[in-house]
């Protein structure tokens, strides 16, 4: 290849020796060059040989540049292949520069890219390494450099001993000297964590025992105990890209890097978790369970008892109060919580690692504690122990954790917490019940029995931990079975009575009386029941009929105990997991009586409307129960599937059954439907549900009584779902049923006016909900339909769709929208135009119809069709018109969502439809009909507004990936952006209010259904538009959802860097808007953003936002006494944080200000003294501080002569005696 000239490339170098010129052309100098050396136009021999001057000069500026220079093209050329002699000759110049200091970082960044090169393309060699060792340790005192060079100190040093150990494994002891040394005092972040690194390599490079590790292991960890617990005292400014959890990772690794440290970090760890910083003692108990881990057993039985004690305090001992946090009480709690879990997890580590000879030893440490022992012998005394106290609560539930924990570990050790306590505990709880006998019977009876809550407690964790032993000795459970007195056997004596205390206690609790005791008892009671049931079968102590005993409680519960609605959901619940762990475990005995049991009584509850359990709660005992196998699911879809069909012909004996189909429907098309479709094989089920609810519509006599009973959207909507799940194919089937049934029963001529929609009065006959409630049906089945599935006689349905489209048929507007987006498969179309031209006449008629100068004569069967059954003679008009107007609204969405350019002919027609009461202000009063008009404008403004938000907003009913829509991407911003400036133009334009209210209207639901980022991109535009459309809009209740999506746009913008900006230039008119709405009066999420959005405020610039101090407190101080608790929660946080964030250190400011106005220059160390505390100012000593302003600028005035020493001395002490 050929090479570039010397002059194309050496204003390069000349470019980066420069000191002159900006960091980013010394940037582009280091990447240029590069780039023509790993191209092969440039040899490195030849820019080395024309660097000569600059590497070798005695001008210490410019031999520094030139080094740097080489180096930084070394680290870009990684990746080039290079000869040794080219590698060598390299590392021997850097090396020797090693000694510059006045050109070191130079030297050092060639040394590490040298380091850092793969064996593949040329790398140093070993001996080159170590004499670079060396150089280090000879010539570089890295305490003493800057943080930039020490960390490439540290970079070389970690890259020599992670990839060329061998270089340094002979050396003596004069690197870990050296290494101890660059150490000491480091206090970089980035350093820390190269350090510590170190550290931990070192460790473990030299870890014989008669090594260097273990004669510096007391020098190292003594550096390393400086540092802990970590502490970051940076700023978020400080571009620091290192966290505090990942420098305390490094730390920890470093402490478990070699056993060498045993003597030195367990006592310390365990001496830090006395400290009352809650870092502290996290940060202790996560090293101290992993330094267990990698010490090993042999060291650490000597530490086994100090672990216990300090373990055993925080788990029992600690308590919120004892913590040091700045938080609320609730987030102290969080906290203490957190430290207890690890404290759990560290003795679980510590139980199962610690081992020795004597394997008794940790167990008898903990079982015969003094504590322990009496901490059993009190929560087994007492009767219903849990009443005492809260802390008897935390007491229970700690005392469980800790013998779940050794019972856990292994089968030995279950076995001696078996042998110590189970019996007695089963035996004591037994004895509260005063039940003795040990017959398997299902007990329906209650009792006032008063059971002893600890005993039951603590024999479930045992039964818990078993079961979890029992899963993990799988393989070796036969001579846990032969043990004497194994846990197993002493479970198996008593399994029999605990099976029926578990019972009685669980039917007591089935009484309707609910507190958090009885919640307490049952939770416990069902969670023993779950554990015997869900033993792995290996090692299943159940027999059969004790495991048709507990699925038969559950079940009673479930069927007839539903007013104890805590007991019912966990019943539920039980038998739920139940069921999944049978049919995951393949357990065909055990699945057989589930089967018979549980499925064969759950599922028939959801057949029948005049059970007394409510609706809600049968269906979701199927679903649950449903979920536990594929088979069963399909079991209860059936089921359903059954139900509404028996059911629907009955819909005319009254609403109760109307209402139960409608349930039963929105259940299976909500519910099962998607959770099969999850799981596979929903297809076939689908399709043939679909089927069978059109089969039962052709034998239905009438349909206008399902419509007046509400039972056609349910219809509606479960044949969307049923048809959107299935395959092209099957669509296609479903379709073509569809049909043939319209056309044997629809009475309206459609074919006889395929290609004329122009007199809609004669299309419809009088009387027509029968026809109406069809094709609402056929609509459901095209907006489900996939773009692939073909369709017969297309352009008979869009006449037919178009037909009820002109009679204000939504659903028609529906299917017309989907046939539109999708561009249904059918080859009538094969013209790509002739469906457009379809749309045009569509559309022309629409217009035509809603722009009519005249009242259009309505026959009595369009008025009936209409959404509001009362609309007659120029409000039957209205209501078509609106409706009209809606279904376009949703032939444009459909079209948007495509990307066709089409939609904006709707759009533009819209925005016609929105100043039309600006054109009816020019209509002179005397006119007969001028209110008329004025009212009819009106309404269709408010519509076409609304039209804009079924065009942007998601929507459930149609067009959604569900239904499988075409979408194309960034639609909406695409849309936002075309009409943004349109809108823009029109608001400012017009001048009638009226009509800029509806230009708001759809201009706000614009803005909230677009995307924040757009908005946010625009906000220079349109910010102080939207405040004003909130102010406006807020007067109206009609407006609230819009006025409340429209403030979640604005506090996007408070959270966005450049939203922010055009915020802080309108901060007082935006202030002022949130301030009304912190009042507002129809919502409550309304007030409560608002103030979300002053508290985001806090964080802003102070000299932007202090003069709004006032008025934002004002406004939260009165939201202090709003009727729901959410807004006075968020006006306590909002008052507290501008309290303290503008109010506290605003005083703090004026009062520096106001006080070095007058102290004379040579006094201002007065003025530090003054405020050396540091505290911060108190609100009321705002008068007191100012008032001695006042006086000495008062003295100041009438001498006319500057404040001497003595005077500024007095405002000192008086200063010092206020603070």
């Amino acid at each position: 290849m050929a090479k570039v000239p010397a002059g194309h490339w050496v204003p390069y170098v000349e470019a980066f020796v420069d000191v002159s010129r900006s960091p980013a052309e010394h940037s582009a100098s280091v990447v240029a060059l590069a780039a023509l050396v790993n191209k092969d136009k440039l040899t490195l021999f030849d820019l080395v040989s024309k660097m000569d001057m600059y590497l070798t000069t005695t001008d210490h500026i410019v031999r520094s540049r030139g080094i740097m220079l080489l180096g930084e093209i070394m680290s870009q050329i990684s990746l080039k292949w290079l000869d040794v002699n080219a590698v060598t000759t390299l590392s021997d110049f850097f090396i020797s520069r090693l000694s510059d200091w006045q050109a070191l970082r130079g030297a050092l960044v060639g040394c590490l890219a040298l380091l850092q090169r793969e064996p593949s393309v040329g790398t140093i060699m070993i001996a080159d390494v170590k004499r670079l060792v060396e150089s280090l340790i000879d010539y570089i005192p890295v305490q003493s450099l800057a943080a930039a060079d020490r960390k490439l100190c540290f970079q070389i040093i970690c890259c020599v001993l992670d990839h060329y150990p061998e270089a340094v494994k002979t050396m003596d002891d004069e690197l870990l000297i050296w290494i101890c040394q660059s150490i000491d005092e480091e206090k970089d972040p980035e350093c820390l964590k190269l350090s510590f690194h170190l550290v931990e390599v070192v460790m473990k490079l030299f870890s014989d025992p008669s090594g260097l590790a273990s004669q510096f292991a007391s020098d190292l960890f003594e550096l390393l105990s400086k540092y802990f617990p970590v502490y970051f005292t940076h700023g978020a400014g400080d571009n620091v890209g290192l966290t505090r959890d990942e420098l305390s990772r490094t730390l920890m690794h470093a402490f478990c890097a070699s056993p060498y440290f045993e003597p030195f970090a367990i006592p310390l760890l365990l001496d830090k978790l006395s400290s009352s910083l809650p870092l502290a003692k996290l940060d202790s108990l996560k090293y101290l369970d992993n330094c267990i881990r990698c010490y090993g057993a042999d060291r650490m039985v000597s530490h086994t008892s100090a672990i216990w004690f300090k373990l055993k305090e925080v788990i029992f001992s600690l308590s919120s109060d004892q913590l040091l946090s700045t938080g609320s009480p609730k987030d102290a709690e969080k906290i203490k919580n957190q430290i207890v879990s690890e404290a759990k997890n560290c003795l679980k580590t510590a139980v199962t690692c610690i081992h020795s000879t004597d394997r008794d030893i940790f167990i008898n440490l903990i079982l015969l504690d003094e504590d322990i022992v009496n901490n059993i012998h009190s929560v087994t005394t007492e009767e219903k122990s849990i009443c005492r106290s809260s802390n008897d609560l935390n007491q229970l539930q700690s005392l469980g954790s800790v013998i779940s924990i050794i019972a856990e570990s292994s089968t030995y050790f279950c076995t001696r917490v078996f042998q110590a306590h189970f019996t007695r505990l089963v035996d004591i709880l037994g004895s509260s019940a005063g039940f003795k006998s040990q017959h398997l019977n299902i007990c329906n009876g209650s009792s006032s029995a008063a059971f002893n809550y600890g005993a039951l407690y603590l024999s479930v964790q045992m039964l818990s931990s078993c079961r979890e032993v029992a899963v993990a000795s799988r393989g070796d459970f036969p001579p846990v079975k032969s043990a004497k007195e194994s846990w197993w056997l002493i479970l198996e004596e008593k399994l029999d009575l605990f099976i029926h205390l578990l019972g009685k206690l669980l039917s007591i609790d089935s009484q309707p009386i609910q507190s958090a005791v009885t919640q307490k008892y049952v939770s416990c009671t069902v969670k023993g029941l779950l554990i015997l049931a869900t033993f792995p079968e290996h090692c299943s102590l159940l027999l059969a009929n004790a495991y048709e005993y507990i699925l038969l409680m559950l079940t009673s519960v479930v069927a007839r105990k539903y007013e104890n609605i805590h007991l019912w959901r966990l019943s539920l619940e039980t038998l739920t997991s139940i069921g999944k762990f049978t049919v995951e475990s393949r357990a065909s005995k055990k699945e057989m009586i589930y089967n018979s049991i549980v499925v064969d009584k759950i599922i028939p509850l959801a057949k029948s409307c005049n059970t007394s359990m409510p609706l809600n709660l049968r269906f979701e005992a199927c679903f649950e129960i449903g979920t536990t196998g594929v088979s069963y699911m399909l079991r209860v879809a059936r089921s359903l599937e059954e139900a509404v069909i028996t059911n629907i012909s009955q819909v005319n004996e009254g609403m109760e059954c109307a209402e139960y189909v409608a349930h039963l429907i929105d259940c299976y098309s909500s519910q099962l439907l998607p959770w099969l479709f999850t799981s596979g094989g929903v297809n076939e089920l689908a399709l043939s549900f679909a089927m069978r609810l059109w089969d039962e519509i052709r034998n239905v006599a009438t349909l206008d009584r399902i419509r007046s009973q509400g039972l056609l959207d349910s219809l509606m909507m479960g044949m969307k779902f049923l048809v959107g799940v299935c395959t092209e194919e099957q669509q296609s089937l479903i379709v073509q049923k569809a049909c043939s049934i319209i056309s044997s029963m629809l009475s309206l001529p459609v074919k006889s006016v395929m290609h004329d929609l122009s007199s809609v009065e004669e299309l419809v006959p009088a009387h027509s909900i029968q026809d109406t409630a069809l094709v609402c049906l056929l609509s459901s089945v095209i907006v489900g339909l996939r773009p692939q599935t073909h369709v017969p006689d297309m352009i008979m349905m869009i006449n037919l769709f178009s037909v009820f489209l002109l009679n204000g048929q939504i659903p028609a507007a529906h299917a017309l929208a989907s046939i539109f987006n999708k561009y249904l498969h059918n080859s009538e179309f094969s013209d790509e135009n002739k469906l457009d031209k379809i749309l045009d006449v569509i559309l022309g008629r629409c217009f035509s119809i809603v722009l009519a100068s005249s009242t259009l004569k309505m026959s009595h069967s369009s008025a009936a069709t209409s959404d509001d059954a009362n609309c007659s003679g120029m409000s039957a008009s209205i209501c078509l018109r609106i409706d009209i107007l809606c279904g376009l609204a949703w032939i444009g969405k459909g079209l948007l969502m495509r990307g066709d350019e089409k939609v904006k002919d709707i759009s533009m027609f819209l925005l016609k439809c929105l100043v039309l009461n600006q054109v009816s202000v020019g209509i002179p009063p005397h006119q007969e009909e001028h209110s008329d008009n004025v009212s009819l404008n009106a309404s269709l403004a408010t519509s076409a507004a609304d039209a804009f938000h079924v065009m942007m907003s998601d929507s459930e009913v149609c067009l959604n990936k569900k239904f499988h829509a075409r979408i194309k991407l960034l639609y909406k911003q695409r849309f936002f952006s075309i009409l943004m400036p349109i809108f823009l133009s029109k608001i400012k334009e017009t001048p009638a209010m009226t009509t800029k209210l509806v230009l708001y209207r759809a201009f706000g639901h614009i803005i909230s259904n677009a995307p924040v980022s757009a908005v946010i991109t625009e906000a220079h535009q349109i910010l102080l538009v939207m405040v004003d459309i909130l102010a406006k809009l807020s007067v109206d209740i009609q407006d609230k959802d819009l006025v409340y999506s429209l403030l979640l746009v604005l506090s996007g913008m408070l959270m966005d860097d450049k939203g922010k900006e055009c915020v802080l230039e309108n901060i007082h008119i935006i202030v002022g808007v949130l301030t009304q709405l912190v009042s507002y009066p129809h919502m409550m999420v309304v007030r409560e953003t608002a103030l979300q959005c002053f508290v985001a405020m806090s964080s802003f610039p102070h000299s932007k936002v202090y003069r709004m101090r006032p008025q934002v407190l004002r406004a939260a101080i009165k939201a202090l006494d709003d009727t729901k608790r959410a807004v006075r929660q968020e006006a306590v946080r909002c008052r507290q944080t501008w309290y303290e964030n503008y109010i506290l250190l605003g005083v703090d400011n004026l009062a520096l200000w106001a006080l070095s106005s007058y102290f004379p220059v040579g006094n201002h160390h007065l003025l530090r003294g003054a405020f050396s505390c540091n505290d911060i100012i108190v609100w009321e000593l705002t008068g007191h501080i100012m008032l001695v302003f006042w006086m000495e600028r008062s003295f100041q005035m009438k001498s006319k002569e500057p404040l001497k020493s003595r005077e500024c001395l007095g405002i000192e002490n008086r200063w010092n005696y206020i603070a």
